[in-house]
């Protein structure tokens, strides 16, 4: 069998889908920096086809395609209406678990400012102890109230891991039935009412022609001034300019964001995550689009890839299809 495996998780995948498929199974990579055109007749060939984004032209060209496999959760490079119908679509997922940990990671971090304390002190600045009998500045997570836009795999991770430290939980959802370990679960199209009483707010949902621009201006206005985002999805599920002009006026106390709107084209290249300046505020914590990144979310991955490739090759079950 063919397997075709293109983009920005080709190199990783190519490793381990050959450990796990063994022989019978022509493997062929074209990464980030490779010219998919010097690679037409593998295109041809491909019973199968691994990665994001993969191109329309790729798609037209690859006559004896079955199954087009996602290297990760979101299909928003992929043109759907482009695959043809005989075509299987699947995704996989792992990430909701790093993801979780980055989102606790984050909370802690906006409320309790390590990073700003541990380099004031290396300067001998004390401001901010409790030897001085200073008012306490800093918040706890303890009896916070966190919005969860969307109740997918990574909110429920969250979750549990929010409601140990004693965070209320509020999930917004098409699908509204109650839901431990959440105080309220309620219709998405009802999710802005809950904003005036969040300390966190997380969209938690794909990135859509609907969800695009969700949280915007209006959205932000509805917020507490002491409130925070956190942003792990897609970056233009929250409005660029919006979330930047926010951030700067303190209309919210701050953000962690991991998703953005521009990115590299090339590993080396250098690139702001922005056309704003948001890596000139002190109020957010960036981070380059990793939170799920780890090696026990590739490893999931691919184990989820070779199992649907085989399963693909006997005829049996595939799991995660998107189509």
């Amino acid at each position: 069998m063919n397997v075709l495996l293109l983009g920005r998780m080709a190199s990783w995948c190519a490793r381990e889908l050959e450990t796990r498929l063994g022989p019978g199974y022509s493997i062929t990579a074209v990464s980030d920096t490779g010219r998919l055109e010097d690679y037409w007749p593998q295109v041809e060939a491909a019973e199968v086809i691994v990665g994001w984004p993969v191109s329309n032209e790729a798609l037209r060209r690859a006559a004896n395609l079955r199954l087009l496999h996602v290297a990760g959760a979101g299909i928003d490079g992929l043109d759907l209406d482009a695959v043809p119908p005989h075509v299987r679509v699947c995704n996989t997922f792992h990430h909701e678990v790093a993801i979780a940990e980055y989102v606790m990671m984050a909370m802690l971090n906006l409320a309790r400012r390590p990073a700003h304390y541990d380099a004031r002190l290396r300067q001998g600045d004390w401001t901010g102890s409790c030897i001085w009998g200073e008012t306490p500045v800093l918040a706890e997570l303890f009896g916070r109230e966190a919005l969860l836009v969307g109740l997918g795999h990574i909110a429920r991770e969250i979750a549990v891991r929010a409601h140990a430290f004693g965070i209320r939980l509020t999930g917004a959802s098409r699908n509204p039935v109650p839901a431990e370990p959440f105080s309220r679960v309620v219709s998405f199209r009802d999710w802005e009412a809950c904003l005036p009483d969040a300390d966190f707010v997380i969209p938690c949902c794909p990135l859509t022609p609907e969800t695009t621009g969700l949280i915007g201006a209006a959205q932000f206005a509805r917020m507490k001034q002491t409130a925070f985002l956190i942003n792990i999805t897609r970056g233009r599920v929250v409005d660029e300019r919006a979330a930047y002009e926010a951030l700067r006026d303190r209309r919210i106390a701050g953000a962690a964001l991991d998703v953005w709107y521009q990115y590299p084209n090339q590993p080396d290249e250098q690139r702001l995550p922005s056309r704003y300046p948001f890596h000139e505020l002190p109020n957010v914590l960036l981070s380059p689009h990793n939170s799920g990144w780890t090696m026990r979310t590739i490893l999931g991955r691919a184990g989820d890839i070779a199992a649907n490739i085989q399963s693909l090759a006997a005829g049996g079950t595939l799991r995660n299809v998107v189509r």
